[in-house]
């Protein structure tokens, strides 16, 4: 079975989601500040005076609870299908791949919607002109981890395949 093919698909998924967290997504321009969105939330290069900037964590409480959570589902994946030998195991770790691509699609539209939506209306109000947002290098990681994360479905769809042929020959 190739289950060590899967696995490392999930890691790579898992350290794809993690790059989040140290490459913006995206960068936002104004006339007196400049914004970039991470994995962890907003942050901010300028100097800012005590209480003026527009950005609270708990703004980006969202991003940061849907991207761990699909870094940890992904983690979960890997480590689980070297333990996997009955059927049950693999339907169980299937189920939870799919809830894992859904997590990343849902990530993908929360990052897609900061950037086009909330951003941009919340910076507006410390700066009068912000520009549109300038998307950067970790604007392809939510879309490889969906691709590892669906290829590796498929392998394991193939490996419940043969565990099911498996059953039936004994």
């Amino acid at each position: 079975m190739s289950q060590r093919l899967q696995s490392i698909f999930f890691f790579l998924s898992a350290v794809v989601l993690a790059l989040l967290f140290f490459l913006p997504f995206a960068s936002f321009y104004g006339d007196f500040h400049t914004f970039d969105l991470f994995g962890y939330g907003i942050s901010s290069p300028d100097k800012w005076e005590q209480g003026t900037s527009p950005f609270k964590m708990t703004f980006s409480l969202p991003i940061l609870i849907l991207t761990i959570t699909a870094m940890v589902l992904s983690g979960y994946l890997a480590m689980g299908l070297f333990r996997a030998v009955k059927l049950v195991q693999f339907q169980k770790l299937q189920k939870i791949a799919r809830v894992d691509i859904i997590v990343i699609v849902v990530v993908i539209i929360a990052y897609l919607g900061y950037s086009y939506f909330i951003i941009p209306k919340m910076a507006q109000t410390v700066d009068s002109t912000v520009l549109d947002p300038s998307f950067r290098a970790g604007v392809a990681f939510p879309l490889v981890a969906l691709l590892l994360v669906v290829a590796a479905a498929s392998g394991l769809k193939k490996d419940i395949r043969k565990v099911r042929s498996m059953d039936r020959i004994r």
